[in-house]
């Protein structure tokens, strides 16, 4: 029995020790919560400065390197226009030496074919010549 009451007794100041300390601890550690609420929404307000100073030097820079690009634009339209009337200058002469090429080998072809011609008719002729001498000389 005097064992009983010593350790209710001790559990009762345990337990008092104990719901002090939480009643102490509690007004701490809401301070230490808001505390850290505080802090966190000050890095989350540097943070998002930070972010919309550089979201502003980007656009400012973006805005400076597209008037360059505007200024640089005509110089890029003479020069592309300059190129592609010299590969078309090109192209046009190569199409031009084809087309000669190609006429002088019709040409070519053309005479060939006609000597062709001229050579069966006059192979002919002379058959048909020395066919006729030969039933000539028949009779």
């Amino acid at each position: 029995a005097v064992v009983s009451t010593q350790s209710t007794g001790v559990e009762k100041r345990l337990d008092y020790y104990t719901r002090a300390q939480r009643l102490v601890e509690i007004p701490l550690l809401k301070e230490e919560w808001e505390k850290s609420q505080e802090d966190d929404k000050i890095w989350w307000e540097e943070k998002e400065a930070a972010r919309i100073e550089m979201a502003i030097k980007k656009r400012e820079y973006d805005i400076s390197t597209r008037k360059r690009l505007l200024r640089m634009k005509d110089d890029k339209d003479a020069f592309v226009a300059s190129i592609l009337s010299q590969k078309e200058m090109q192209h046009q002469e190569e199409v031009n030496r084809f087309e000669k090429e190609l006429m002088r080998v019709r040409e070519e072809r053309k005479e060939a074919k006609k000597q062709e011609i001229l050579k069966q008719l006059t192979e002919k002729r002379r058959k048909e010549q020395l066919a006729k001498e030969a039933e000539e000389k028949k009779k």
